[in-house]
């Protein structure tokens, strides 16, 4: 699946505030409440979405595959 940052720049500023209000009141998953070897959950810092990987992941990511697209061209607010 493509990145909105492929739409341009306002198609994907929309769509990031489209996930930050998906995202806003979501449930979140507590870590420590999982059995071991359950993939590891975390929020992204650009819209909050839920982020999965595997217990035995080595640098905690920061944003989601779209706001890391963002990032990378300067339009992440």
């Amino acid at each position: 699946m493509a990145l909105t940052t492929t739409q341009g720049k306002e198609a994907a500023l929309g769509a990031l505030q489209k996930r930050r209000l998906e995202n806003k009141d979501r449930k979140r998953i507590d870590n420590g409440s999982l059995y071991a070897g359950s993939p590891m959950h975390f929020d992204c810092s650009g819209c909050g979405a839920d982020i999965s990987v595997p217990e035995d992941y080595t640098t905690r990511p920061e944003f989601c595959p779209e706001c890391e697209g963002l990032k990378e061209l300067g339009w992440l607010e």
